[in-house]
């Protein structure tokens, strides 16, 4: 009887404790893209060093997807760090934008918080503006934005594509707590 009790606990918990070690694959996984993307936006400049280390918060978004034909939409998904590199949150980020514009492009994007004032105004979410002119010939590098605030810093790295682009719009960020 006990026996046949331990061999049915092993059969009905082995693909529980399977699909937790996947979870936390997964997991590792994700903390490692994210910690890829920092450490080569600080490769490319001190001063994201400095910005990384010195800001109160910054949020990291490894891939950004955009494409348009005169109207155009961009998306990705973000997590927001604090000072010392401690996961706060997910940043869920879109943009619509019109203009002389075509093509498609990759990027990544880190936002710099130097307040928390700045950081909390930012969960919040809301709407930004969004003007832009650029040209990606399939890849082009580290960039600075306009920043839509003093205490607020945004960088750019094309990973590949091709976008010529004149055009305004909106961008919106949604923050969610990690739980």
């Amino acid at each position: 009887m006990l026996k046949k009790l331990f061999i049915t606990s092993i059969l009905l918990f082995t693909p529980l404790l399977q699909a937790k070690q996947n979870m936390f694959a997964h997991q590792i996984s994700e903390n490692k893209k994210y910690t890829k993307t920092i450490r080569a936006f600080m490769a490319q400049s001190s001063r994201m060093t400095q910005l990384v280390h010195k800001s109160y918060a910054h949020v990291v978004f490894p891939s950004i997807w955009k494409g348009s034909a005169v109207l155009g939409y961009a998306w990705g998904d973000g997590r927001a760090f604090v000072r010392g590199g401690i996961w706060t949150g997910n940043v869920k980020m879109t943009q619509y934008t019109a203009g002389v514009q075509v093509g498609v492009a990759a990027y990544k994007e880190i936002i710099f918080f130097k307040t928390r004032d700045a950081f909390e105004r930012f969960k919040k979410g809301g709407l930004e503006d969004s003007n832009q002119i650029s040209v990606v010939p399939f890849y082009s590098g580290l960039s600075a934005d306009l920043n839509f605030d003093t205490n607020v810093e945004v960088y750019t790295s094309s990973t590949g594509g091709f976008m010529l682009e004149a055009s305004t719009g909106l961008q919106s960020f949604e923050y969610f707590q990690k739980p």
